[in-house]
């Protein structure tokens, strides 16, 4: 599944912005399930693609949650001891969250 992570990913933080709740809700726990089942570092370069730039707050707020569950399972060590290329656009995505004007995605 790890190569189709960026469309899946896309389409499940698509249907959190514009669907009823038990959609959203749906939506939360397969993103949370591809999550667990694919690479961190895939997951993590997914949500960072498809989630912390989109314009809805909710869709933010819920790839902010699933980026933190991949951060957590990769750990710190690892993450600042990568590439500077991926450690610099975390940095930046990190930034922005905590900038986030919705106070759940901060």
């Amino acid at each position: 599944m790890d190569h189709e992570v960026d469309e899946v990913a896309q389409v499940l933080l698509q249907k959190m912005g514009d669907s009823s709740e038990f959609i959203q809700k749906a939506a939360n726990e397969s993103l949370g399930i591809m999550v667990a089942n694919v690479t961190p570092a895939r997951a993590m370069t997914a949500l960072m693609a498809s989630g912390v730039q989109h314009p809805n707050a909710l869709v933010r707020k819920c790839a902010a949650r699933h980026l933190l569950t991949v951060l957590e399972q990769i750990g710190a060590k690892k993450l600042l001891s990568g590439k500077h290329v991926v450690t610099d656009l975390l940095v930046g995505t990190l930034v922005k969250l905590a900038q986030d004007s919705h106070p759940d995605t901060r």
